[in-house]
């Protein structure tokens, strides 16, 4: 089994606005939490008056990245596990992100494979999890991926996701009254291990060879040199 702690990760704040579309629709976020040990608005969907009957809207969406670059079989299992510590009211999906290696920043506030800023991406993105309706605090959390992170989990050297908001902010539907809907989270940066988020993976076993060559991972190959992988155990004598 193993724990990976994220590589970089952190929430992308999207910019007060005066309506959901602006707030949901902008390409870049108005601040970061990345190199902050928690956030109290990790995953957000918020419409709050803002005086003389006006409204302000935010989003939040939170990002991380692991480093999944040993493993080269698919995980019998994965969980992705959080330590929330406050504020519980947002449902969401982990699903798939695609920002660049090793960096998140306010550009990448929608950078999740499958996007579409001004459309219900409900089934426009990749899931990696069912949708997450239940959060404990102060507690740690464990959420199962599917079989479709199991095998990016393998083909990948890293490991890229998105928390989002499930019932607002992925299907594109504006709040109608004010509300608040929030997850709040320590991430990678605190010190205390038992805080920080962390992918937790199973590995499986493979028969015969089972090592990445030249970049490809050994799932994806069926033979070295016309011999079937099932029938080597090494190449050049190296385990």
């Amino acid at each position: 089994m193993a724990d990976i702690n994220p590589t970089v990760d952190g929430g992308v704040n999207s910019l007060l606005a005066v309506s959901f579309a602006a707030a949901r629709e902008s390409t870049s976020g108005g601040s970061n939490t990345v190199g902050d040990t928690s956030a109290n608005f990790a995953v957000t969907v918020q419409r709050l008056a803002s005086g003389k009957g006006s409204t302000t809207f935010q989003i939040n969406r939170y990002f991380a990245e692991f480093d999944t670059s040993g493993i080269s079989v698919t995980p019998t299992d994965a969980t992705f596990r959080i330590f929330a510590h406050t504020n519980n009211t947002a449902d969401f999906f982990v699903v798939k992100a695609n920002f660049s290696d090793g960096s998140i920043g306010n550009t990448d506030f929608d950078s999740i494979v499958g996007w579409d800023n001004d459309a219900d991406n409900s089934s426009n993105v990749t899931k990696y999890s069912s949708e997450v309706t239940s959060i404990s605090v102060p507690a740690q959390n464990s959420i199962t991926l599917n079989s479709t992170a199991l095998a990016d989990i393998r083909d990948n050297d890293r490991f890229k996701i998105c928390l989002i908001e499930s019932t607002k902010d992925l299907p594109n539907t504006a709040p109608s009254s004010n509300i608040s809907l929030s997850l709040g989270m320590f991430m990678g940066a605190i010190t205390a291990t038992t805080r920080k988020p962390v992918l937790i993976v199973t590995e499986g076993t493979a028969a015969g060879y089972s090592h990445k060559v030249q970049g490809v991972a050994a799932s994806s190959i069926g033979k070295v040199n016309g011999v079937a992988t099932a029938n080597i155990g090494k190449v050049i004598s190296v385990d």
